[in-house]
Parts: C-alpha cells; structure tokens; sequence
C-alpha cells in the first residue's frame, strides 16, 4: 500500500488554514470598515440635523439648504438622504444610506454592504438659559413674529420706580452694565424669583447704546450672530414697587431695533422673533418664541 506523502498532507491543511485566516481577516478588517464609515453617517446626519434645526421654526427652506450643505462637507451624497421636516416646523428627521465596499471580503463573494442611518432633532420651549441673558425683563404676553415691544421703559413709564431692568447675579450699575453689554453669565430657569433693578440706569445704557449702534443691521436682515439678538426673561409681572422679586415664567427673543435717548433717559425699542438659543427644553411649557434644540434618535 503507498503512504501518502506528509509533505502534501501539510500543503493541504496549510492551504485550509490560510481559507478559514483569510475568511477570518475580511471578517474583521471589512466589519471594522463598515463600522467605521457608519458612525461617520451618523455623525455627519447628527450634524446636519443639529445646523438645520437652528433655522426653525421660521425658514424651512432654508433649513433643508443647511442640512443640503453639511452633508455634502462630510461627503454625505445628498440624493442618498432624506430631510423630512414636521408641518410645525418644529422638527427634521434625516435619514440616510451609503454603500461601503469591502476590500477582503470580494474574495468569499461579499463585494460590498449598504449601511444606514437616520436621526431626528427637535425644538421646543427653552426651560433654562445659561450664559447670554441680558437684564432686562418683560412681562409675558401672547405675541406675534414681528410685533414691536418696549425691552425698556423712558423715565416716568415704568411701574413704581421700575422701568424693565432686573438684578442678575448682583445689584448696581456696575453689574447691569456688564449684564448689558455681555450678558449674564449664570443660568436662569423657568419658575426662579429675579429682583427688577429700580432707577432708569441711564449711565450704563448710554453704553449699551453705543454698543447695539456699532452694528448697522436691521429686523429684516440680520445675522444669528448677531449683538442685537437678545433673550430676556419673561415675568409675570413688572407691576411692583421698589426692589422686588418677580416669577420668570418664561423667555423671549428680541430684535433690538431702537434705543431712543430722550432728556437723557433711555429707551429700549425690540421686536419679537422666534429663535433657537442654549438652554435645556421643556415640552410641557408654553411656546413663548425661546427654543432649545436636541437630538432625538
């Protein structure tokens, strides 16, 4: 009887062994890829929503157009996606597909794999604001994109000594300056008690007039960059005498359109827009124009 050669036997289970190691290698090398070039969808979806979100919920072409833009700088073919966003313009869901090919995997007959993606962003009322908060308040009221509101009453138009200015982190002209021109930097959230800011602060709004002036924008065109953008709380009321605390019960967004100098009192003249700022959101609360923004997968 003939033996067989042990040198073929070993040929043999090395040629097995190299299959099953190669098998194994696509496995893992093409796997990882996919992976991969899947969380970079993901991201690149996550992006898109989040940029497109903040055009809502006034300009939904514009949102779509963003969201256009950002896929195609994370080379994200936009006709492999679809945008959808909500009749109340108050959300966008996008989802996409890419395939991947493989570069092992062709030799076991696997040449490429579609992955996909998909996430939603939404906006809602802004439950709490840090940082950005100007120190006036106004108080609550149903208003409409557009309409035209006194941020800050003249000498002689405010209740009991008070004409719109709040105490935020502290008291004095120093502090409401600052407030005025920056922004507070601490949070303030729905349900808080504020102080009002007795006296007409004329000094420290002198320059905040100087300030907004430096920016040659207008209601109708304007930046979201832009320094007269401002969010105010808003309260239940202003109708209290001397120093007192007053219930934020909510936020606005205002377009500082005018401040008026008159016997030297100032005036603050804005318009109410609807606008996504940093906060955390609240479904449960009343729209009152402030949105925050999250994603929602």
């Amino acid at each position: 009887m003939r033996r067989l050669d042990d040198k073929g036997n070993v040929a043999i289970i090395l040629c097995l062994v190299f299959t099953v190691l190669l098998g194994f290698t696509a496995y893992v090398v093409d796997i990882g890829l996919v992976y991969v070039e899947k969380v970079k969808l993901s991201n690149a979806i996550d992006s898109a929503a989040l940029a497109a979100i903040l055009e809502l919920p006034i300009d939904s072409i514009k949102a779509r157009n963003v969201a256009i833009a950002y896929l195609q700088k994370n080379n994200v073919d936009p006709s492999k996606v679809s945008i959808t966003i909500s009749s109340d313009n108050k959300s966008i869901e996008i989802e996409g597909i890419k395939n991947v090919n493989h570069f092992f995997a062709p030799i076991i007959g696997i040449n490429s794999s579609n992955i996909n993606a998909s996430t939603k962003a939404i906006i809602a009322p802004v439950k709490s604001v840090k940082g950005g908060i100007r120190p006036f308040a106004v108080e609550s009221f149903d208003f409409s994109y557009g309409d035209e509101v006194t941020l800050k009453e003249g000498a002689g138009c405010g209740y009991h000594g008070n004409y719109g200015a709040v105490a935020l982190g502290g008291t004095g002209a120093n502090v409401f300056k600052s407030n005025a021109l920056y922004g507070y930097s601490g949070t303030i959230t729905v349900g808080d008690m504020i102080d009002t800011e007795p006296g007409n602060m004329a000094g420290a709004s002198n320059e905040v007039k100087n300030y907004i002036s430096s920016e040659c924008s207008s209601f109708n065109s304007f930046e979201k960059t832009s320094i007269r953008l401002w969010t105010l709380p808003l309260v239940d009321s202003l109708n209290v005498n001397g120093r007192k605390a007053v219930l934020v019960v909510g936020f606005g967004e205002f377009f500082v359109e005018a401040i008026i100098k008159n016997k030297g009192k100032i005036e603050i003249q804005g318009r109410f827009i609807r606008y996504v700022t940093n906060g955390e959101i609240d479904m449960m609360l009343s729209d009152t124009g402030a949105y925050g923004a999250k994603l929602v997968k």
